[in-house]
């Protein structure tokens, strides 16, 4: 049986759309060369813009998994993520974790047998309860073999996020090229990807997605630089699109000393829903 590239999609409850204003673009970077399957795991849309779901007391620092190795055998893609599910995927659930993971199998396209595997994995626990599960959870599995290669989870001890924020004019809501009319770039540090999702993320939701000045100037002075609202009354007023890039680094204990996932999430605002077809 042939498989070709599989795209990636949210593992996600249909009504979790219907609460946001826009779902992010997931760009995903390709890990291998070549014929692979891809597979990703998140929920990160269903707890987006829902603070009541981040009810941690205690710090926590986002787990990372990055593994990859060569395979051998006559084993097809489909069976080498179903290991990859038994053993990790499927015990990261959605009721205890934020999560975005990536599956990926990389395959002989003469023979459709699996030649190589990665994963690509940050999560965080939503709760105290979630702390004690993953302890568990960590003690009986990190170390262990997946796959002819030690499976392993490393704490990151914070996470960078470079900023991006563009404005202009599209042509149509599907156009890819964008008449930019405006570029700023800030960085900002926090101790977990947790922490980030429940100031930032949670920040694109409650004030990003508007046209209304009281809420979406201020979005722009808190995150880029004081008094940016000067600049971007006039920007925006002009602009039909806005989006945001995030560029995730999380900062790790042993090399490479930083991570970054394969995995991007991209807020995009489309303004010609309004009556002035404007950002502002």
């Amino acid at each position: 049986m042939k498989m070709s590239l599989v795209a990636s999609l949210f593992l996600l409850s249909p009504l979790s759309f219907a609460n946001l204003a826009e779902p992010p673009k997931a760009v995903i970077d390709p890990v291998f060369d070549g014929q692979a399957v891809v597979k990703q795991y998140s929920n990160f849309q269903d707890v987006a813009g829902h603070k009541q779901g981040f009810e941690r007391h205690q710090p926590y620092p986002t787990q990372i998994v990055r593994v990859q190795g060569a395979l051998s055998g006559e084993r097809h893609c489909e069976a080498i993520i179903q290991d990859i599910e038994d053993f990790f995927v499927s015990k990261i659930t959605y009721e205890k974790f934020l999560y975005n993971t990536l599956v990926f199998c990389g395959y002989d396209p003469k023979t459709e047998y699996a030649v190589h595997f990665a994963i690509n994995s940050y999560f965080d626990p939503l709760n105290d309860g979630a702390i004690y599960y993953l302890e568990n959870y960590l003690r009986s599995h990190n170390g262990q073999d997946l796959l002819g290669v030690p499976f392993e989870v490393e704490s990151a001890t914070g996470v960078a996020v470079s900023l991006n924020i563009d404005a202009g004019v599209l042509n149509h809501r599907n156009d890819s090229r964008l008449l930019r009319y405006r570029h700023d770039n800030q960085s900002h540090y926090f101790a977990s990807n947790y922490d980030l999702m429940n100031e930032l993320t949670h920040d694109i939701y409650e004030r990003f997605y508007s046209n209304d000045p009281g809420l979406i100037l201020p979005f722009i002075n808190r995150w880029f630089y004081a008094f940016a609202d000067r600049t971007y009354s006039g920007v925006l007023s002009h602009a039909n699109y806005v989006e945001l890039q995030p560029e995730l680094l999380f900062l790790m204990e042993k090399a490479p000393k930083v991570y970054t996932s394969p995995l991007r999430m991209y807020f995009g605002h489309h303004c010609t829903k309004y009556d002035n077809k404007h950002c502002l």
